[in-house]
């Protein structure tokens, strides 16, 4: 259940995912209407996606150095990006958008990796993925609803930098209203794993294994769904079929909150998805279903990417560590486009190298797997087994079974008769029985 932490965290991602895609659709569009694909796509999908890959990076590094300076990095990161978006999107030479427009991605990645250090450091593990979830989710429907607002109009770009000026003060206006409130990282009440290195491998190894695990499916998901901007210009409408990706955030979200083992089979499931495109693509299907399925089953390795890595830097308290899922996804994400582009007038040499990467990727997962979640597994199987037989031994009622798990999870009389609808003094009766 997400909790009012999680919901402040949720704030906050979603109103600087808000900000910080709003700016790159404006400028993509920008660069499109300033050059033609392949060159649209290099510099949107490669080299945007490397420099928010680098932006991450530098992130991290200063929060590993120096976390006493990530709120003043923010502000000014914020301040730049919004200085940075206006010839960005207003530019009339290409080098103009390519120089500030690239510049602004650096940002976007400074920005991302800030509130996904927010997220691993403010909400337990139970609230994290539906936090996420959530401000992405809610960002992105805001995205197509400001996209309604005149579209076509003349005064259409100036009206996204009046919006993104003003998601820059807002953002900056919450930042600094939630500094006295802000409360210390609490400890996840259930770790979503136990992690159980054998002898030969350290942690260090285990952290290139899954960052490894991470990129290929990034590439997988980009050779299935390279974001072809020529299916734009035949009339595919971004920001509606990113509602899509919505919807399967808040379901990625809702899984990984209840088990992740079951989000990251949700995940590594889903990427079947863009590989399947990847192999019909150009034969009669329509691009509506091509775009509604990939962005869909995107949701669900997006959570899953960032999730990770989350979890590992909570547990092990290394907290520079929480954005190392986005930041490795998108230099897969780059990777993949450039294979696209390079193998555009190869589509079965193509779809070869993906499925042998997506073999790579399934092996990888299940050695990554083993890791973390069996040991989990098992232990919980244990305890459910034990209690069951304390149960049976002693001859529990139903009803005094429930009593029993929830004391077993510290909870309160006044906790347990809300769960259960009862009163505190039938309560305190089966307690009574149990004791």
């Amino acid at each position: 259940m997400i909790d009012r932490r999680s919901i402040r965290i949720a704030a906050v991602v979603g109103l600087c995912f808000l900000l910080t895609s709003t700016g790159y659709l404006a400028w993509t569009y920008h660069i499109m209407a300033l050059t033609q694909a392949p060159l649209s796509e290099v510099v949107t999908l490669i080299a945007g996606y490397l420099l928010q890959a680098a932006g991450l990076f530098l992130f991290a590094l200063l929060l590993w150095r120096r976390e006493d300076m990530i709120r003043f990095s923010m502000y000014a990161a914020l301040a730049m990006h919004m200085l940075c978006l206006v010839p960005a999107v207003l530019g009339t030479s290409l080098l103009q958008a390519l120089v500030f427009g690239l510049i602004q991605n650096l940002l976007i990645g400074w920005i991302g990796g800030y509130y996904l250090y927010r997220l691993a450091r403010d909400t337990d593990t139970a609230g994290s993925p539906m936090a996420l979830g959530i401000g992405y989710a809610g960002s992105i429907v805001l995205t197509w609803l400001l996209s309604l607002i005149g579209k076509e109009a003349p005064w259409h770009w100036y009206g996204t930098l009046a919006i993104c000026l003003l998601l820059t003060v807002v953002t900056c206006a919450s930042l600094h209203c939630a500094q006295p409130f802000e409360e210390a990282a609490q400890e996840p009440a259930a770790p979503p794993f136990n992690l159980q290195l054998p002898k030969k491998m350290s942690f260090g190894k285990f952290l290139l294994l899954a960052g490894a695990l991470v990129f290929l499916f990034s590439i997988v998901n980009s050779c299935g769904f390279g974001f072809p901007s020529g299916d734009l210009e035949n009339g595919i409408d971004l920001a509606f079929f990113r509602l899509f990706y919505a919807a399967g955030l808040l379901i990625a979200g809702v899984v990984n909150e209840k088990n992740r083992r079951y989000g990251a089979v949700c995940a590594v499931t889903a990427l079947v998805i863009p590989f399947l495109m990847l192999a019909i693509r150009g034969e009669p299907v329509s691009l509506m279903i091509f775009w509604a399925l990939s962005y869909f089953t995107f949701g669900f390795y997006t959570v899953y990417r960032i999730a990770l890595f989350s979890d590992i830097a909570r547990e092990k308290k290394l907290l520079w560590l929480s954005g190392a899922g986005l930041m490795i996804g998108r230099a897969g994400d780059a990777a993949g486009e450039a294979l696209c582009l390079a193998l555009s007038e190869k589509h079965l040499v193509l779809i070869g190298i993906s499925a042998v990467l997506f073999m790579v990727s399934l092996l990888l997962f299940f050695h990554v797997y083993r890791f973390l979640y069996l040991p989990e597994a098992r232990r919980q199987r244990g305890e459910r087994e034990i209690f069951n037989h304390f149960s049976a031994r002693h001859d529990l009622s139903p009803r005094e079974r429930e009593v029993l798990r929830f004391l077993l999870e510290e909870k309160t009389n006044k906790e347990i008769a809300e769960e259960l609808s009862i009163s505190e003094g039938t309560v305190k009766f089966h307690i009574h029985n149990l004791l």
